[in-house]
């Protein structure tokens, strides 16, 4: 969980750890914190400078540079992305703005010589700065499917988490290589998807860490989309975040990306429950009639030091069959189907039994090629701790047919 209203309190009255908490094996006086540390001796203490409000601006000026984009130009991007990101907050019941007018483009753009939009470091004015004062808080849960089907939530309920990785770039930022490219940003994101067995046109929403508007751009030239996400002009265009990045959703001490993690899993239970009647011959399940079936989440903190990114799915991870066979009754029906298979992401090994009747049909069937196509592994409902693979999205019932 994550939250700054008790901590603000307990810190007023000089009282840390709060009341009833965990003594924790380290001094709280002497854990990292990025915005409230002193800046220690070191070549950036000495020029006063190496606070996130100092070194996001590099990167931004280092990006300008290196795409020949003219200062105007750039400061203009940074403004309508920043309002595109608005519009979305000012839609989510959970943002601190929740029901505001969201800021325009000519307002984030717009720097006062004092007051509510003055310039913090060259060229990001305040509305282009995260704000750490917030009281938000958010939490998740993660379970197995065995203790979630016990729990008694609904299969159409369930987000997987497919993988994720993280690294972390040098804490000291003049001994990095360049500033227009992060490394920890591209290797992450990389990381994430091969590790989830995903490439990026298969993911359908994301929600990209925004304290300054360099973090996503970043992002968005590695993955090459779109710096500004309005779909006036283009429908399938992707938004780069759920949640409406931090100014105006409300970030950064609430941990911001946990609140991106539930809002993900929001949205792909809406989509995957308003899909269920959905039906398609399609080997590729859940891209029918729009549905949004994966989204990436990129976490960045330091000052572009750290970065994690996480891919969840309504749907369980793909594999790729190996061999099979069909198992038949006396009466020559398919009974029960044994598939061997890999796990696209890790080329992990497994043994499964066919989910449903028409996957089983599928592997019975003399027409199509059923070794090489993709699929879905997840366990059976029987309680048994069996695999269960479908070529048709998970699945989990496992049921067999007929009798020996």
């Amino acid at each position: 969980m994550a939250g700054t209203s008790l901590l603000v309190a307990c810190a007023n009255a000089k009282r840390l750890p709060p009341p009833g908490w965990t003594k924790p094996a380290e001094d709280v006086n002497k854990v990292f914190s990025p915005t409230t540390r002193e800046l220690q001796p070191n070549l950036g203490s000495k020029h006063h400078i190496g606070n996130p409000i100092h070194i996001y601006p590099l990167y931004e000026n280092g990006l300008r540079a290196y795409r020949n984009q003219s200062i105007r130009d750039n400061h203009a991007e940074s403004a309508a992305m920043y309002a595109d990101f608005a519009k979305i907050a000012a839609g989510n019941p959970y943002a601190w703005n929740y029901g505001a007018k969201p800021e325009s483009a000519e307002t984030i753009g717009s720097v006062s010589s004092a007051g509510r939009n003055r310039m913090i470091c060259f060229p990001y004015p305040m509305l282009m700065n995260a704000f750490n004062n917030v009281n938000l808080a958010a939490a998740c849960i993660v379970t197995s499917a065995g203790f979630a089907r016990d729990l008694g939530v609904a299969e159409e309920k369930w987000v997987y988490p497919l993988g994720g990785a993280g690294t972390r770039d040098s804490y000291d930022f003049w001994h990095r290589p360049t500033f227009w490219w992060s490394p920890a940003i591209s290797r992450s994101l990389d990381a994430g998807l091969q590790v989830s067995g995903l490439t990026k046109e298969d993911v359908d929403l994301y929600d990209l860490y925004s304290c300054f508007p360099i973090v996503p751009k970043l992002a968005c030239q590695h993955l090459n989309l779109p710096f500004t996400t309005s779909a006036a002009d283009d429908p399938s265009r992707k938004p780069l975040t759920l949640l409406g990045g931090l100014t105006s959703f409300g970030g950064a001490g609430n941990n911001y990306s946990l609140h991106a993690i539930t809002e993900m899993t929001r949205q792909l239970r809406s989509s995957n429950t308003s899909s269920t009647s959905s039906t398609s011959n399609s080997s590729s399940p859940g891209k029918e009639r729009g549905k949004r079936t994966t989204g990436l989440i990129l976490a960045n903190g330091g000052w572009v030091t750290y970065q994690h990114v996480v891919c969840l799915s309504n749907s369980p991870r793909r594999v790729l069959t190996t061999t099979y066979t069909v198992e038949f009754t006396r009466t020559n029906q398919p009974l029960r189907g044994h598939i061997v298979g890999r796990l696209k992401a890790t080329g992990d090994r497994f043994i499964a039994n066919h989910a449903d009747e028409r996957t089983l049909m599928e592997l019975g069937s003399w027409e199509r090629e059923p070794i090489g196509r993709s699929g879905y592994v997840t366990r059976s409902r029987d309680g048994e701790g069996r695999n269960v693979f479908s070529f048709f999205g998970g699945g989990g019932g496992g049921g067999m047919r007929g009798k020996l």
